[in-house]
């Protein structure tokens, strides 16, 4: 059964969705209504009424989420997004509060992470409707507004009052069906400075899981600045860390400081965490966020770690590794893994899906992301980008093909009517 995609409204209506400034942490003023930000419940609105036009049922949950929910029956098909976006830096060559159509490229923050996932389900939603599919379970999409943050406190209070899922998928990463997510690992390495520590200013970094394209030193108020490229802390070999440029400048200098120490141990040998398994691969270390003043020295690491490994393992071995620069060791978050049968109904239905449109057999994945799949039981991530697509998510200049859009649509209804049989 074909159904039909009315892209210029999607697409409009898309433009005023990346019009909203929702920034995990930086939306906006904080009030009871709006939690996380005045943006994020605003961005959580805006589909919601969207949704109401087309006749959904929808229910914003104190400005932490809201879902939008059509057709009936007692089970429930949920499809899992977010509209908070990580920050938009520096260096971009289009506005990226709007939607910049350049030939099949879709450019704004949020097109591909995950607002313009978010507008393409909701159209899935729609088309079924329109086309009077029959389907004997509801579907609900549920759109969080503190993905990018470490708490995910969106899906916390969703869960504390709402109906789970029955199945569930999330589109915010890419195709084929994803099996496995790494673990999560968010760390703190702390140092109080002896006075007789050389004076160093040095920040980079604001956001856990992005890599850092800029850093900054102070030295006897001279001014050291580098610059790198932004990727997502799952793909940091895809980026250039300017923390690393930076600290290297100022070693080569002479510059004996301790957190200069740290940061040239912080790798995977260096901290003795080079681990992997044959289910998920290689672990990952990005150093992310770095401040330093006259009396304190923070260095914060986003890792993601193998599926049979736990956190506080690797935790144990960086805490080991440290210890002789006198720095401290703190878990700030640890995110477990995902792990779902190959087999299973879930992967087995999307995985169909998948492979009838595309022809690839290359069989489902395992990713370095995190996803909301690991906030239900019987949920995973599938849909986004494809393999050949490369990955914009948390880089300047984000960027969604068109056609991609169009692609995940089709791939995305079949999957919905599939699950809501």
């Amino acid at each position: 059964m074909e159904y039909y995609l009315d892209e210029r409204d999607m697409l409009q209506n898309l433009k005023g969705l990346l019009q909203i400034n929702s920034t995990n942490a930086d939306a906006g003023p904080i009030i009871p209504e709006a939690p996380l930000g005045t943006g994020i419940n605003d961005a959580i609105n805006y589909m919601l009424d969207l949704g109401s036009r087309f006749g959904f049922k929808t229910k914003n949950c104190d400005g932490y989420c809201g879902y939008i929910e059509m057709g009936a029956g007692a089970e429930m098909v949920g499809i899992l997004t977010h509209v908070d976006t990580v920050p938009v830096g520096d260096g971009w060559s289009v506005p990226p509060f709007d939607l910049t159509i350049e030939g099949d490229k879709a450019f704004g923050r949020g097109t591909i992470d995950d607002k313009g996932p978010t507008m393409v389900a909701l159209y899935a939603m729609k088309a079924l409707a329109d086309k009077g599919t029959l389907l004997n379970k509801r579907v609900r999409l549920i759109i969080g507004g503190d993905e990018e943050g470490d708490e995910w406190h969106c899906m916390n209070r969703y869960k504390a009052t709402e109906e789970p899922p029955t199945y569930a998928f999330s589109p915010d990463s890419g195709f084929p069906a994803i099996y496995a997510e790494k673990g999560i690992l968010s760390i703190s390495l702390e140092k109080d400075l002896d006075p007789s520590t050389p004076v160093m200013g040095f920040f980079s970094g604001s956001q856990i899981n992005t890599v850092p394209d800029y850093a900054k030193a102070v030295i006897s108020d001279k001014v050291f600045e580098s610059t790198g490229k932004p990727a997502h802390a799952s793909q940091p070999q895809e980026g250039v860390n300017a923390m690393f440029i930076l600290a290297d400048e100022l070693k080569n200098m002479g510059l004996n400081h301790p957190f200069l120490d740290l940061v040239g141990m912080a790798t995977r040998e260096g901290f003795n965490i080079d681990f992997e398994d044959e289910i998920s691969g290689k672990l990952t270390l990005n150093p992310s966020i770095a401040n330093v003043n006259r009396d304190k020295a923070v260095l914060k690491c986003d890792i993601r770690y193998p599926v049979t490994m736990t956190g506080s393992e690797i935790g144990q071995q960086i805490a080991k590794a440290v210890e002789p620069l006198g720095f401290s060791f703190t878990i700030n978050h640890d995110l477990a893994p995902l792990h779902m049968d190959k087999g299973s109904y879930l992967i087995d239905s999307l995985q169909k899906v998948y492979e009838e449109y595309t022809g690839d057999t290359t069989g489902p994945k395992v990713i370095g992301g995190g996803t909301y799949a690991r906030a239900f039981d019987n949920a995973v991530a599938f849909g986004g980008r494809f393999p050949e697509e490369p990955n914009t998510c948390h880089q300047t200049n984000e960027f969604w093909s068109i056609e991609s859009m169009r692609k995940n649509f089709d791939i995305m209804t079949k999957a919905l009517e599939n699950l809501g049989r």
